[in-house]
């Protein structure tokens, strides 16, 4: 099995198309055909469906991106190492690790998190996405396209996936301005969800669990502004936009300097997991091995 042939099919997988996987190869489109014919061959199974000018990838094509992606990954680590002296200490590790993340961890946590590998293995670079749809990562992990990705939800598991429980967060709503109820008590749920509010979109599971405790008690919040990314919401209620509801590690900082506020309503509290996915199939190489022991360290 030739490593140009697995190369090829990888870029037709991610250009769902046999000219421009040529073009950006800078092969003949009948090159290109010829090595997935090959590559078909050789696994005994069909990679593409070819219906006139489209594609579409196979079932086993699908469970084959996972391991080619994996083939790429490791060709490329192996010629690092040759290359690169020394003695297999950390601070000599190089090569690439691929991490997906949603928008809470990468922006509050990740930039300590991977300062601090990054000192500790200076040779490794890290390349992370972020995306707005938990899906989108669990089907990136999947394909072998990111080695690893950060969640915040309830506890969940995913087929396939293998599942570190890192730390539980607590999710709070936060105000530029102290909010308190009468007598010392705590507000009533009613009272807040008529305040204006900066929210994240539906798809943040701390969000999701909002929406059901309000609709338990016939509320619901209708946002002034929903935004994906948590860091840009806590600089609008600075700001004095509105409320939100956030992780406090989003905001720790910031509460202990007095420039926001928690509010205590008498809403259940809500609790999340950050939690780290990897795919039960992934080879952990010392690279993913140091990260990995890294990550649960922090936490």
């Amino acid at each position: 099995m030739e490593f140009r042939n697995i190369n090829t099919f990888l870029c037709v997988a991610e250009q769902k198309s046999f000219s421009r996987a040529a073009d950006r190869l800078g092969y003949s489109q009948s090159n290109v055909s010829f090595q997935i014919q090959q590559l078909e061959q050789e696994l005994g199974v069909r990679l593409f469906e070819r219906t006139g000018k489209t594609i579409r990838i196979t079932e086993k094509g699908q469970e084959f991106l996972f391991y080619a992606n994996e083939i790429e990954k490791l060709g490329n680590q192996a010629m690092t190492a040759v290359r690169s002296p020394g003695d297999g200490a950390r601070s000599e590790m190089g090569g690439l690790l691929r991490i997906g993340s949603i928008e809470s961890i990468a922006t509050a946590v990740l930039p300590d998190l991977l300062s601090g590998f990054h000192r500790l293995c200076p040779g490794i670079r890290i390349m992370v996405c972020t995306a707005e749809k938990r899906d989108v990562l669990i089907e990136r992990i999947k394909n072998n396209q990111i080695d690893l990705f950060f969640d915040l939800n309830e506890k969940t598991t995913i087929p396939n996936l293998k599942r570190e429980l890192l730390r539980q967060e607590e999710i709070v709503f936060l105000s530029a301005e102290p909010i308190q109820g009468e007598k010392g008590k705590k507000i009533p749920l009613g009272e807040i969800a008529e305040r204006d509010f900066v929210l994240t979109e539906h798809g943040e599971g701390y969000r999701r669990e909002l929406d059901r405790l309000l609709a338990e008690q016939d509320l619901a919040i209708q946002p002034v502004i929903e935004f994906g990314n948590p860091e840009t919401i806590i600089r609008l209620v600075e700001k004095g936009i509105g409320l939100s509801f956030l992780p406090l590690f989003c905001a720790e900082e910031k509460v202990r300097n007095g420039q926001l506020f928690i509010v205590e309503t008498d809403m259940p509290k809500v609790y999340m997991y950050s939690q780290l996915f990897y795919h039960k199939n992934k080879w952990i190489t010392p690279q993913l091995k140091a990260l990995l022991t890294y990550i649960i360290d922090y936490f």
